[in-house]
């Protein structure tokens, strides 16, 4: 158990069962990690391409077949500075690790083939060039979401005279500027007769929390709320549902 206080250091008050229970009455019950949804915006480059059923590929089902995924984390880059006595470290760059999502992949193998055609806009497989990196970035929406549909008390609903509704998600991350650095390879075997999956490693030049964040993109654009804080418009146009699933 670790006690938070301020000043002296004092001894810890007895905890019991209900403190423990208001902690839930207060913020919520345990978010749970297999909750979550991942959209993508490509770029027009990739969805030019045709993929093995003649038609080119919804970028929206991605989202039902990504299995896996990360909330991606962040760091500085620091520097040892002394003065006199220990020293002490000064940051002086953000950085950011790659992420990897892992996708089911289904009969015709679209979603491979997807993942191949954007590796293919970076650089084409018949000649060393790589394209303009505006070519190739896209856009990589990460949400939390909740079993429970929760409303805003500060909004009145005119119908219901309730809050509004401001649906499951709890925490949107958006990946600027991301593409595709790395498809894996996909194993095969005649010992189990288990589905295909493929992970692939994206990169990004930043993430941001949507609606939350102020902080321009490298265009000096930033995102809005609308609709009473219902719809998020990304920096590029997108433009994002608070609710997601259906109720």
């Amino acid at each position: 158990m670790v006690v938070v206080t301020r000043g002296r250091p004092t001894f810890a008050d007895p905890i019991g069962m209900p403190d423990f229970q208001a902690l839930y009455s207060k913020y919520g019950e345990l978010s749970k990690s297999s909750r979550f949804l991942v959209m993508f915006n490509p770029p027009g480059a990739v969805l030019k391409y045709p993929n093995n059923t003649g038609t080119t590929y919804p970028a929206r089902d991605l989202t039902f077949l990504c299995e896996s995924a990360e909330i991606p984390g962040r760091g500085f880059m620091s520097s040892d500075l002394r003065y006199y006595g220990p020293s002490f470290k000064i940051p002086y760059q953000t950085t950011y690790e790659d992420i990897n999502l892992t996708f089911l992949i289904r009969d015709r193998f679209s979603e491979r083939m997807f993942f191949d055609n954007w590796m293919e806009t970076i650089n084409p497989s018949n000649k060393y060039d790589f394209a303009y990196r505006k070519d190739y970035i896209g856009e990589i929406h990460i949400f939390q979401m909740s079993d429970i549909n929760i409303k805003d008390p500060t909004s009145l609903d005119p119908d219901a005279g309730t809050g509004l509704d401001i649906g499951q998600q709890r925490y949107v991350i958006t990946l600027q500027q991301a593409y595709p650095v790395l498809v894996n390879p996909q194993p095969m075997t005649w010992a189990d007769d288990n589905f295909h999956r493929l992970t692939v490693t994206f990169t990004y030049v930043r993430w941001v929390r949507a609606g939350i964040d102020a902080q321009p993109d490298l265009n000096g654009k930033d995102y809005k709320l609308v609709n009473d804080g219902s719809t998020i418009i990304t920096p590029n146009g997108t433009k994002l549902p608070n609710v997601l699933i259906p109720r």
